[in-house]
């Protein structure tokens, strides 16, 4: 099997381009109008109920440049995208957006905790960003790519778009380090990671019936040919 046959599924994989969407949607509100920052990022304490939600598609931060601002949405566009359309065409749109729903509120969570232990009394802490559910995919990804190879290392390491997805992946794992993005990031990375795991293990049969399938079904295609 190809990874583009993954993509290749019959299905739509709305859940995922929607986050993507969104995502953009906010941070460009955001770029458009600097001011609205502290109404649309996860605040500590809560100011507006909607924060709970729009802090999680929010990217940037009045402290970085445009061009940190943009760097940040495309990083994680660059999960959801590719790993959060797979796991959606692996796992169908009602598992895919449960599982959403579970990072959005593991990553709000996390949040809180840190804002709670790191915030003087009387400040308020902001963030924003998906990464917290984002890196989740990309877990998943890398797990759905290690299956491929179990079965045929040799047909992926011939796949340019196996070179592609691996380099994101690389780069998500250089984000853990504090020095590149701070302490509170490193932390809601982790959290990331280990919930990517578990929903991994967790799909695992999931993961490996739809794999199975697709290999029978392009073996049968070729047998027809």
């Amino acid at each position: 099997m190809k990874i583009k046959d993954i993509y290749r599924r019959k299905g739509n994989c709305f859940v995922s381009v929607m986050i993507g969407a969104l995502c953009m949607a906010v941070t460009l509100v955001y770029m458009l109008f600097p001011d609205t920052y502290q109404a649309l990022a996860y605040a500590y304490p809560i100011r507006y109920p909607w924060q709970i939600c729009s802090g999680v598609f929010l990217h940037g931060s009045p402290e970085l440049p445009l061009a940190g601002s943009i760097g940040h949405l495309v990083f994680n566009l660059l999960l959801i995208l590719p790993f959060g359309i797979m796991a959606e065409k692996i796992l169908g749109s009602k598992r895919f957006a449960l599982m959403s729903m579970v990072l959005w509120v593991v990553n709000a969570i996390t949040f809180f905790v840190i804002a709670m232990v790191v915030t003087p009394k009387g400040e308020t802490a902001y963030g924003a960003g998906i990464s917290g559910v984002a890196f989740s995919y990309g877990i998943i990804g890398l797990y759905v790519l290690w299956v491929l190879g179990k079965k045929d290392h040799k047909r992926l390491f011939k796949q340019v778009s196996f070179y592609l997805l691996i380099n994101i992946v690389v780069a998500m794992i250089v984000m853990v380090n504090p020095y590149v993005a701070g302490v509170s990031s490193m932390i809601i990375h982790i959290v990331a990671i280990v919930f990517g795991i578990v929903f991994a293990a967790f799909y695992r049969k999931e993961i490996g019936a739809f794999l199975q399938d697709r290999q029978e079904g392009v073996l049968g295609r070729d047998t027809v040919r």
